[in-house]
């Protein structure tokens, strides 16, 4: 794709309404906007997709010999079609397990060497996935056979060359929030004096994101001082969480929402964002949070603090009580909060803006241009 010049190009991505669904879904709009042909493949839309971006969904026939149904493998016919039909020779695959791997066969299909391979790393497809010894031999062959690799901060470039190999070339591309993600009326926010506060996670509710750790701390603010929470997402562990909640007499202070496509009215109406993860590559729930001028208070993990920066109060994982010291420590000085609040609408805003990040984009697929 040279400067200036338009491209046919396909978007490899799971169909999560948030994370790196999202984060594929919103590039897509935003090349589609510029005039590229952008066709994204997944098993489901990932959310609302801009105008212009093509979508084609994965349908794949059950077979008992197949043990399930083999996803990856229609996906790589499916790209090999696009190139075929449509002259895609650009294939950006978010999230390595499966989606590089697709890529590659693919390419192999068509002819090795015709598609151009952008792998972009998200988290868990290295830190958890990725890292399993039944996985590692094929993850590092699609890292390696891929002609660009990106992942969204600088600790997770750093694990994935610790993980799968030094001499692994990993620009870092952040994720970012494009104009039509920020609220309209977005600032920095005035401390919560004289009301109760108002708590708010996104979340998956996979075991990563801790969630009863979250729930706990919640219950040792509520000793301090009346708070209530807004808990968006579902997941595996949201029983066990609304179990906890229930357990420690928090029904009339947690509320579960279930998934949002767009969280934005549940984080406009929050004083706080507030998570627990083991693990957190980048976060885009906190970059959502910050958007709104929410002050974070959460875990010291991964690339959070390239997220966060000055913008919350970052603890030691797996700590609830120290979540839950840090949350007291921004509700009970005012000064601090609203500090805290101008810098994470500044950061949002400038940082980590479509502006600031879709620079990069464009110069690196000019320089993989077929």
């Amino acid at each position: 794709m040279k400067e200036q010049s338009k491209t046919a190009m396909a978007v490899l991505c799971h169909p999560t309404p948030g994370g790196s669904g999202r984060v594929a879904a919103d590039l897509a709009g935003c090349l589609a906007g510029e005039g590229h042909e952008v066709h994204l493949l997944a098993v489901r839309k990932p959310g609302a997709l801009r105008e212009g971006v093509l979508f084609h969904p994965i349908t794949m026939r059950g077979d008992p010999l197949l043990q399930g149904r083999p996803y990856d493998l229609a996906l790589a016919a499916r790209l090999a079609e696009l190139h075929e039909q449509r002259g895609v020779r650009v294939v950006h695959a978010h999230y390595a397990l499966p989606h590089a791997l697709s890529a590659l066969l693919a390419d192999l299909c068509v002819g090795r060497g015709t598609l151009r391979i952008v792998t972009t790393l998200h988290g868990t497809d290295i830190t958890l996935v990725g890292s399993d010894p039944a996985y590692h031999r094929v993850v590092r062959l699609g890292l390696q056979s891929s002609t660009r690799l990106t992942a969204v901060s600088r600790s997770l470039a750093e694990e994935t060359r610790r993980i799968f190999g030094e001499d692994l070339e990993i620009q870092v591309l952040p994720n970012f929030l494009p104009p039509w993600r920020f609220p309209p009326e977005g600032g920095p926010r005035r401390a919560p004096v004289g009301r109760e506060p108002v708590l708010v996670h996104l979340s998956t509710f996979r075991s990563v994101k801790r969630v009863r750790d979250l729930v706990l701390s919640i219950g040792l603010v509520q000793r301090e001082t009346p708070v209530s929470a807004v808990l968006v997402g579902e997941g595996p562990d949201r029983p066990s969480a609304e179990a906890l909640v229930r357990t420690l007499g928090l029904e009339e202070r947690v509320r579960f929402v279930g998934s949002l496509e767009d969280p934005s009215e549940v984080l406009a109406g929050g004083d706080l964002y507030l998570f627990s993860s083991r693990t957190e590559s980048f976060g885009l729930g906190l970059l959502e949070a910050m958007s709104h001028g929410l002050p974070v208070a959460g875990p010291r993990v991964g690339g959070v603090s390239e997220v966060v920066g000055k913008a919350g109060i970052l603890v030691p994982p797996a700590r609830p009580l120290a979540l839950a010291g840090a949350v007291l420590e921004l509700l009970k000085n005012p000064a601090r909060y609203e500090a805290c609040s101008r810098m994470a609408f500044e950061r949002a805003s400038r940082q980590f803006s479509s502006e600031r990040v879709l620079p990069g984009w464009r110069k690196l697929f000019a320089e993989i241009a077929p």
